[in-house]
């Protein structure tokens, strides 16, 4: 059987589209999976520079750290710290004329060397006084801070609600003993209670 050359150039070009269309279909597997791999390395490179960023950002936040840590009222090991709260509650709420109707203490808590005790309150009073209250309550010495907060309109004149109050605190340790946790060394750096 013989071809013509017409018959030749067109098996030809119909070869080179049959190779061009597997090929066509090869690549673009290839050129998905190449996508995909340079969308992650594009992912992992604003990680890596996010990361970086954050380690150039250490030693900013470990001084801010240790000016919080330094706040921090330190008791003895044993003592019970619910008074203490409860009467620095009554002091601040007392100077907002806010008047506390119930305090419940919730267990003290242990977070790495640092302790945290919980009061949840319900209060009566004006919305003067509220605000009062809370702007004091972030101005004491002590680290304070209010989680929740519901405010309930009355009949009467004065407001009602309740609040959780969470105050901060270490523990001085016993000689000799080591603090293990968060920033051991100024755990011990203010001696006695606020």
């Amino acid at each position: 059987m013989t071809f013509s050359h017409r018959e030749h150039l067109l098996l030809l070009v119909t070869g080179a589209a049959l190779l061009g269309g597997i090929t066509y279909l090869a690549a673009q597997q290839q050129v998905k999976a190449w996508q995909a791999a340079r969308a992650q390395e594009d992912d992992v490179r604003r990680h890596l520079e996010l990361t970086q960023r954050l380690i150039g950002q250490q030693s900013g936040w470990d001084r801010k750290l240790a000016q919080l840590r330094r706040r921090l009222p330190t008791y003895p090991a044993t003592k019970d710290v619910t008074a203490d709260l409860l009467i620095r509650l009554e002091k601040l709420a007392g100077g907002s004329q806010l008047s506390l109707l119930s305090r419940d203490v919730e267990r003290e808590s242990r977070h790495g060397d640092l302790y945290e005790l919980s009061a949840s309150c319900r209060w009566e009073g004006s919305l003067d006084a509220l605000v009062h209250f809370l702007f004091d309550l972030q101005q004491d010495d002590a680290i304070l801070d209010v989680s929740q907060l519901t405010v309930s309109p009355t009949d009467k004149k004065p407001l009602r609600g309740t609040l959780t109050v969470y105050c901060s605190y270490t523990r001085q340790t016993a000689p000799g003993a080591t603090n293990a946790g968060i920033g051991a060394a100024s755990a011990t750096s203010k001696g006695g209670s606020p």
